[in-house]
């Protein structure tokens, strides 16, 4: 890729000298040209404000020093020479100058400047100046090699500072590359460090935050799978000793236990839909009457209570609804019941609040809350999880006698 970038650098200043170039070196021979006539009709100027009109009867002209290579002389009336140097009458080119015209014209290879000599109004001679187009092919080169060079200078520095540049970017882009290539071999734990190229430290701010995405949502999925394990294999347990238990007891016994256990397969398969449904991605759920809830819940607990006689109350100060999914819901309530069954003692109540604008539900037995640590077990870590993932918080109150949960959810806006 560096290759490429010097490529593409180097190509546009090729293109930009091109451009600029041959233009700026017609414009060069130009300006040399005009500015070497200027000089000879200065120097015809000048010679011709010298000249007195005796030159025609034989007065000597002295004319003044002129560069190597230049032709200057004075010229009569009728276009022939009369000192200097030059062609021995004036070219075609010049001889408007017999007419009171100063002429700044090419003659063959050469440039010639003629100025007229007048005596009052009248046109007595002609002052020619001329110069070999070899001098200013010999000045342009000059300056055209200098431009070359300024060319040539250019280009090193646009290649010096291609080359920085090419580093600087290609170096982001390969360690973008890299973090990319780590991030799907899984390793979410990458990062791209600011290069201070906005688009690509936008696009490593992206990378950055995809992978914190993943990360974490792997993450939540590893311990989800760990705690829904969990939340599984309670319900198989039961049905396993309920089963046992009527085999042990036989009779009538075995017929109560298998009522049991198909009701205890009966929740595992609730269990299974709603796992699955909390794992896999969904819209946002529709809000749900608690209170039919809590009577779900009602019908599942009671008879497991009942059988250690510990009563199970439910108490609605009024209907409220809970803008949360309903089978993650459900089972942060199975989960809490399962504790209070397990854990407990006492009376089990669960009740429903309206709380700061949110629904409050409390599930409380009368056990010894010292007896249980923040997050104890990974049924409550479950909970904790899916509470969160529904925008709510489970808390534990350690304050009163018993022993105190409370899943705050969310209430429907407005």
């Amino acid at each position: 890729m560096r290759r490429r970038v010097l490529k593409v650098a180097l190509t546009a200043v090729a293109v930009a000298v091109l451009l600029l170039g041959i233009p700026l070196a017609f414009a060069v021979q130009h300006i040399v040209t005009n500015d070497e006539r200027l000089g000879l009709e200065r120097l015809a100027l000048r010679t011709a404000l010298t000249v007195s009109p005796g030159f025609r009867a034989g007065d000597p002209v002295e004319l003044p020093a002129a560069p190597d290579g230049t032709e200057l002389g004075v010229y009569d009336a009728r276009g022939a020479r009369v000192t200097g140097t030059g062609p021995a009458g004036l070219e075609s080119g010049a001889t408007p100058a017999l007419k009171g015209s100063v002429v700044g014209a090419d003659a063959g290879e050469r440039l010639v400047a003629a100025v007229p000599v007048a005596d009052g109004e009248r046109v007595i001679g002609v002052v020619r100046a001329a110069a070999p187009e070899s001098v200013v092919q010999l000045r342009t080169g000059g300056w055209l090699v200098a431009l070359a060079a300024a060319c040539v200078f250019a280009a090193l520095i646009a290649a010096a500072f291609a080359a920085r540049q090419s580093t600087r970017l290609v170096a982001p882009v390969t360690a973008l590359a890299r973090a990319a290539h780590a991030l799907g071999a899984g390793d979410f734990g990458v990062r791209q460090d600011a290069s201070g190229v906005a688009e690509l430290d936008a696009a490593g701010e992206a990378l950055n935050r995809t992978a914190a995405r993943l990360g974490e949502t792997i993450e939540r999925e590893r311990a989800f799978t760990a705690h829904a394990s969990h939340q599984l294999r309670t319900p198989l347990t039961q049905i396993q000793l309920e089963l046992e238990r009527g085999l042990e007891r036989g009779g009538d016994a075995l017929g109560e236990s298998v009522r049991a256990a198909m009701t205890t397969a009966d929740q595992l398969s609730r269990t299974i839909d709603d796992v699955l449904d909390v794992t896999r991605a969904r819209p946002a759920p529709a809000p749900f009457p608690v209170e039919e809830l809590l009577e779900e819940c009602r019908g599942t607990w009671q008879g497991p209570l009942a059988r250690d006689d510990r009563p199970l109350r439910v108490v609605v100060d009024e209907p409220l609804l809970v803008a949360a999914s309903l089978p993650a819901v459900r089972q942060i309530l199975t989960v809490l019941l399962d504790n209070a069954f397990r854990h407990g003692s006492g009376t089990v109540t669960i009740r429903c609040r309206e709380s700061h604008g949110a629904v409050a539900v409390d599930v409380v037995d009368e056990g010894d809350p010292q007896m249980l640590s923040d997050g104890d077990g990974l049924g409550l870590t479950l909970a904790r999880s899916l509470a969160s993932a529904e925008q709510g918080r489970l808390l534990l109150d350690r304050s009163g006698p018993g022993t105190r949960f409370t899943v705050l959810l969310p209430a429907p806006a407005g």
